[in-house]
């Protein structure tokens, strides 16, 4: 079974296989899957908000890497209902003064999910360690560890 990966700052479209998002740590990694079509993209961010700017990536921050990949899902063919796993937002190093800022993240996350109609049924932020997301496409089984 194939296997692809997903770059931090990048989003990746998939229709068979394994989509895998490693060494997920303050940043946050999200899998947007649609059961039905088989079809799923992975993207990797590490910040909130662009600020209002137009960024140079798009996958930098959660207000414009989610509605992007939802743009590339859709192009690809993916449709709602989807399934929407998220993990990350972790304070890595014991530097508990980003605690706060890492907080921000996951709510900002979860906000934009929100509000595009994506309800999170597989959740795993916070704490103090890094994280591997696994989604076999063809089972339809997201993974967290």
């Amino acid at each position: 079974m194939s296997e692809i990966s997903v770059p931090l700052l990048r989003c990746v479209v998939a229709s068979s296989g394994l989509l895998k998002i490693d060494r997920i740590g303050s940043g946050i990694g999200v899998i947007i899957y649609d059961s039905a079509r088989r079809i799923a993209t992975g993207l990797h961010f590490l910040a909130a908000h662009s600020g209002g700017l137009k960024p140079t990536n798009s996958f930098m921050y959660a207000n414009t890497a989610i509605p992007q990949a939802l743009t590339e899902i859709s192009e690809q063919g993916g449709l709602a209902p989807f399934s929407v796993a998220i993990a990350g937002g972790a304070v890595m190093m014991g530097n508990h003064a980003d605690h706060t800022s890492q907080k921000n993240v996951v709510q900002t996350t979860k906000e934009i999910l929100r509000q595009a109609s994506l309800p999170i049924t597989l959740e795993e932020t916070g704490g103090n360690k890094m994280r591997c997301m696994v989604l076999d496409i063809d089972a339809g089984k997201i993974k967290i560890t």
